[in-house]
């Protein structure tokens, strides 16, 4: 089981399979609706929580802006959003280590990116 923060616009549909896969999963949109980002990873970080976005801010926030992370942010990189494929790329996504790491899940491939690595690597 994994402690999931969803943001606002993770289908609905999508975070109802987590919770069924045995995924410890709260919603942005259900706890704070409109919650600033860095609010977010503050309250994935209070509780102990992967965030799991479609919003590249947050690699941004930190890795270039200091901004501490949550023990882990999963980003999906998909456009346009489908439940199927989202739920998908999260379930793929959440199958090995999670600790302590930024990853990038498409429909491609995953990156797997430490916090602790150098902003200046040009890899998220």
């Amino acid at each position: 089981m994994t402690r999931l923060l969803l943001d606002e616009n993770f289908p609905r549909r999508a975070a109802d399979s987590l919770t069924q896969a045995s995924h410890d999963v709260q919603s942005v949109a259900a706890l704070a609706p409109g919650l600033t980002d860095r609010a977010m990873l503050a309250l994935a970080r209070e509780q102990q929580r992967c965030l799991v976005t479609f919003d590249s801010d947050f690699g941004d926030l930190v890795f270039h802006r200091g901004a501490e992370p949550p023990p882990c942010i999963v980003y999906l990189r998909l456009h346009p959003i489908e439940t199927e494929e989202v739920l998908a790329l999260t379930l793929q996504a959440l199958q090995g280590p999670l600790e302590g790491l930024f990853i990038v899940a498409t429909p491609q491939a995953l990156r797997r990116r430490p916090f602790a690595a150098s902003a200046g690597d040009g890899s998220t």
